[in-house]
């Protein structure tokens, strides 16, 4: 297997489990739950209301965008 197969996979199965997680959480946990992984790690549930570093558009739509 070559070296880009090797990112190309490693790149997928990121944002696979990285999906599969966020879709956990939003379906399990109640806003503000907090799980204690290890001493390091903690999965404390919120939520965004726009993007990436809170970046929104307005409107009913923004969301989506």
């Amino acid at each position: 297997m070559s070296k880009k197969n090797i990112a190309i996979l490693t790149i997928l199965f990121t944002i696979i489990l990285d999906q599969v997680i966020k879709i956990y959480i939003k379906t399990n946990f109640v806003l503000g739950e907090e799980v204690v992984v290890f001493d390091w790690f903690k999965i404390h549930f919120v939520e965004n209301n726009g993007m990436a570093m809170g970046f929104e558009f307005g409107g009913k739509a923004g969301k989506l965008f």
